[in-house]
């Protein structure tokens, strides 16, 4: 199984999430894929921003990962302290940040009991 899942974004592009989180079905379809390039959409997608390449998560990769219409995309800003889940609505992603000791809601993780200075600290 291979360690980087990527997701193609358009014909000749694909992104490599810091994290992917895919189906059982998905899974097993990847087994027997000769790429590990993904093309249809995983279940959550996060990206950790890394310093001095902000706009990709925040405004390159959002879009790309809308049209692939990935339910839901979190961003990890360390700098900020802050995690972003944004939730794909109409072809659209709706973002809800939090920091601190809030609870990270997420629509496909609903039982997730996480806090945002759980995550960050490790």
């Amino acid at each position: 199984m291979p360690g980087n899942i990527g997701i193609r974004t358009a014909i000749n592009k694909s992104r490599i999430p810091d994290l992917t989180i895919i189906t059982s079905e998905q899974t097993e379809l990847l087994k027997n894929m000769t790429t590990a390039i993904l093309d249809y959409a995983p279940i959550l997608a996060v990206e950790i921003v890394s310093p001095g390449n902000r706009d990709d998560d925040y405004r390159f990769k959002r879009s790309e990962y809308a049209v692939r219409e990935i339910p839901e995309y979190w961003i990890v800003d360390y700098e900020a302290q802050k995690i972003s889940v944004l939730t794909l609505v109409n072809g659209f992603y709706e973002a809800e940040e939090f920091s601190d000791r809030d609870v990270i809601i997420s629509g496909i993780f609903s039982d997730l009991q996480l806090t945002v200075d759980k995550i960050l600290s490790v």
